[in-house]
């Protein structure tokens, strides 16, 4: 049991993120999905996603870094169809419509989601793990629910590739 208890406090802190308290939640993605969530302690999980890998990215429309991040997970998307979820939310609090119109423009074969139709999501992680506000930000949920990653600014291709390898099993 020591060892347990060790080990997710090890998670949470070199995760970046404490999620402490119980707390359901639901989001809206720019096509009107609705995706449930449970989170409590270092579980983050998203049941429409559930036994996949999920990014979820913090982002921005007029945010060069985010937009250099873009082709690297519409080929991660590419690669790992079904065994990965991305989910990106725009945090420069624009609406459904620039947002849908964005994923057009630059072909993001991703979800998305406005910062509208998040409901606590932003506030909790934001919360959980201190960040600021700083974008891209990534959290990386392993297949099981459970934060494994969390980090602000631009990450290799090759790196998110890893991390689809290491967290899917």
């Amino acid at each position: 049991m020591k060892k347990l208890l060790i080990s997710t406090l090890m998670i949470l802190t070199l995760g970046g993120i404490n999620m402490l308290s119980a707390k359901s939640m639901e989001m809206f993605d720019t096509d009107g999905k609705s995706y449930k969530i449970n989170a409590v302690n270092d579980e983050f999980k998203i049941k429409e996603a559930e036994g996949k890998v999920v990014f979820l990215e913090f982002f921005g429309l007029n945010c060069p870094a985010c937009q250099a991040t873009m082709p690297h997970l519409i080929n991660l998307k590419e690669k790992y169809k079904d065994s990965i979820k991305i989910m990106a939310i725009e945090v420069q609090k624009h609406d459904v419509d620039p947002i849908n119109a964005y994923k057009k423009m630059y072909g993001i074969n991703y979800t998305t989601f406005s910062n509208y139709d998040v409901g606590d999501v932003v506030r909790y992680i934001a919360d959980s793990s201190g960040w600021k506000g700083a974008i891209p930000f990534t959290v990386i949920i392993d297949a099981k629910g459970i934060v494994q990653f969390v980090e602000a600014g631009i990450i290799s291709e090759d790196k998110l590739n890893e991390y689809v390898e290491k967290f899917s099993k």
